[in-house]
């Protein structure tokens, strides 16, 4: 199956498309399933069920955690509740508890999780359609799980990066076959052509046409960034369980929104 295990709709701040048309658009482009990963923002599981009766193309429920520009980011997929806690060590226990699938994307950038093997993640965003500087920085030691997502934030990032899994066509028949390394990242990064449509999308659709939503947003987003700035835990930290947060302190904006992963 080919599974993108990293996508946005326009309930994350930095999204394009409704997740209908995502959809719509993934099963246009090849895929078998896409898991559904908005910022903060869990999606539903029942409305994921509906999305995939329709188009036949298996939704998986997920969500990006972690401060949109600030914070060090993580996936989880298969939940049904959004975790609360805020140490990356009791947010992975949290996703075991509830048989999901933790994943670390862009492992290798100023939002990601360096150390995942140590950390405790499932799998590792091997191959991200839209970091390439983060996918030629691994190195898998420990070979954990390898996986690969999109990362997409508009329709024209969909269908160029995926996850080859082999499972059958169930959410848990996804997650279990990853966790024993029934899988591997496929495809290639996003050109750099569908990358850029995405900047007219965004104003146009999010900007020009919400220009008061927008505004709020913004406020909403530098206010949690003002609250934000704990480092993350460093290798001797994890190694004697000694975790002194998951953000980091880096107080300085992306260069573009698809830094606002």
């Amino acid at each position: 199956m080919k599974v993108d295990f990293h996508t946005h709709t326009r309930r994350s701040v930095d999204g394009v498309h409704s997740p209908r048309l995502m959809v719509k658009q993934a099963k246009k482009v090849g895929l078998h399933a896409l898991a559904i990963t908005d910022h903060n923002r869990l999606f539903p599981k029942r409305e994921a069920q509906r999305l995939s009766r329709e188009f036949g193309l298996l939704v998986l429920p997920g969500i990006e955690g972690g401060n949109i520009a600030v914070e060090k980011h993580w996936i989880a997929v298969g939940i049904d509740r959004q975790s609360t806690k805020r140490r990356i060590d009791a947010i992975l226990a949290s996703i075991r508890h509830e048989g999901g699938l933790s994943i670390a994307p862009h492992p290798h950038i100023r939002l990601g999780y360096g150390s995942y093997a140590l950390l405790g993640f499932d799998a590792v965003e091997a191959m991200n359609g839209s970091e390439p500087a983060s996918n030629r920085q691994i190195n898998n030691s420990t070979r954990i799980p390898e996986v690969g997502g999109s990362d997409a934030h508009a329709l024209s990032m969909l269908g160029f990066t995926w996850t080859e899994v082999d499972a059958d066509p169930t959410v848990e028949s996804i997650l279990e076959s990853v966790r024993k390394g029934r899988c591997r990242p496929g495809g290639a990064t996003v050109p750099f052509l569908n990358l850029i449509r995405f900047y007219p999308q965004f104003i146009t659709n999010r900007i020009l046409r919400e220009p008061r939503a927008a505004f709020h947003t913004a406020c909403r987003v530098l206010a949690e960034i003002r609250n934000a700035g704990v480092p993350e835990p460093n290798r001797t930290a994890v190694e004697h369980n000694n975790f002194p947060g998951d953000q980091i302190s880096s107080r300085s904006l992306p260069a573009h929104p698809l830094d606002w992963h």
